[in-house]
């Protein structure tokens, strides 16, 4: 019987604690609401001016639109610019020049770890 009793006197005083935490927490959301900005302080946002946005009127652009001649010109610009560089690339990449660089860079830097390690 006594263990009973026991552990009826810690469920309570676990739920005393718990009902404390949550009116605790309630007072504070309480709290929080009614601090919000009078009636009589005006808020930023939209002004009602009475006025309603008309959709008719087709907006025009901030800057200057390109024309369709410069435009053909620039697209022009870039694909010449674009071949040049696919020639530059595909001109000596061939596989074996590719191996011979790999191998002669390795030689590089076989030769700085050698000289690092020497001391030189």
């Amino acid at each position: 019987m006594q263990g009973t009793s026991l552990m009826s006197a810690q469920q309570n005083t676990h739920f005393a604690t718990l009902r404390f935490a949550l009116l605790a927490v309630a007072a504070v959301t309480l709290a929080a609401c009614t601090s919000g900005p009078s009636a009589g302080v005006p808020q930023e946002g939209a002004l009602r001016t009475g006025t309603y946005p008309t959709f008719g009127v087709m907006p025009r652009g901030e800057t200057k639109q390109l024309s369709f001649e410069e435009k053909d010109q620039i697209a022009g610009n870039l694909k010449s610019a674009k071949a040049r560089q696919g020639a530059v690339g595909a001109a000596g990449s061939s596989r074996a020049e590719i191996e011979a660089r790999k191998r002669q860079l390795q030689a590089e830097t076989d030769a700085t770890l050698k000289a690092i390690e020497t001391g030189q």
